[in-house]
């Protein structure tokens, strides 16, 4: 392992935002999404909110109803008109709500929406029960985790072509954990160590649809990550339980987890699935 062990720092609530499921960490701003939200929250690097941004037109203060919404889990960086943007990933669990991508600009704050389906149906051919949950840019690929749950037990990664806004399906790589009953849910890479940090939480529940019971979360760190995605199975360098961390990460679903400008903290986002956001801060 390239890192010491984690230490945790602080956490918060965020203030009336539901659900935080996914965060992208740009120039000094931290872009958060919630599964249910209506608007992406904008943070600065003391967690401060310095905006709100529509995305959907639904009320900002209510939840979007389970069967409607877009289930934004994942998102990641990338290269568009040679300009950074974040692309959110819909988890494609429930067709066809689910089955859109969003390009957000954070320049303009100009949203685009787009429509993967053509690009979920590939994956649905080698996932029984899609639930994207996760994704990052490594290089000219995009990464996307594929969550477990009681009745599909593994977990995956999907490799795609990235050079476009439309990817194209390449391979999946089975990630090994040594915890059962647990499924990946965020996932940030570091190029300057080549080390891709994912987190894991574990929910009872049978489906890629319905929330279950929250239990235990963790940490995975991935040392010479670029080289392990070549194969068709990933084994994790370290693994944390984070209640072990601090008695604050009891009852709390891990969902996101990105990389702050030091390189030597990590944000967590967690829901604890009543329509609150945690921010959990984590040094090495």
């Amino acid at each position: 392992m390239k890192n010491p062990e984690p230490v945790f720092i602080d956490y918060k609530i965020q203030d009336n935002y539901p659900s935080g499921s996914t965060v992208t960490y740009l120039n000094g701003y931290l872009y958060i999404m919630g599964d249910d939200a209506s608007e992406i929250l904008v943070l600065n690097d003391s967690l401060e909110e310095t905006d709100r941004i529509k995305l959907f037109d639904d009320n900002p203060n209510q939840r979007i109803p389970k069967n409607l919404k877009a289930d934004i889990e994942a998102s990641a960086l990338i290269n568009f008109n040679e300009r950074k943007s974040i692309l959110f990933f819909g988890s494609g669990s429930l067709i066809p709500h689910r089955d859109s991508a969003f390009l957000f600009n954070p320049d303009d704050n100009k949203i685009e929406k787009i429509n993967y389906s053509k690009f979920y149906d590939q994956l649905r051919r080698h996932f029984s029960q899609l639930n994207i949950e996760s994704a990052a840019s490594i290089g000219e690929e995009l990464i996307l985790g594929i969550r477990a749950n009681a009745s599909s037990p593994d977990n995956f990664l999907v490799v795609a072509t990235s050079d476009d806004l439309l990817p194209v399906y390449k391979r999946r790589i089975y990630i090994h954990i040594p915890v059962k009953n647990t499924g990946i849910s965020g996932m940030d890479y570091d190029s300057q160590q080549d080390i891709l940090y994912m987190t894991f939480s574990s929910e009872n529940t049978s489906n890629a649809f319905d929330d279950g019971e929250i239990g235990e979360s963790y940490l995975a760190i991935i040392d010479d990550a670029k080289a392990q995605l070549q194969s068709d199975k990933i084994h994790i360098s370290a693994l944390t339980k984070l209640s072990d961390l601090s008695s604050e990460f009891k009852n709390q679903k891990i969902e996101g987890v990105c990389l702050l400008k030091e390189h030597s903290q990590l944000l967590l986002v967690a829901d604890d699935d009543k329509g609150n956001t945690g921010l959990f801060r984590l040094g090495f």
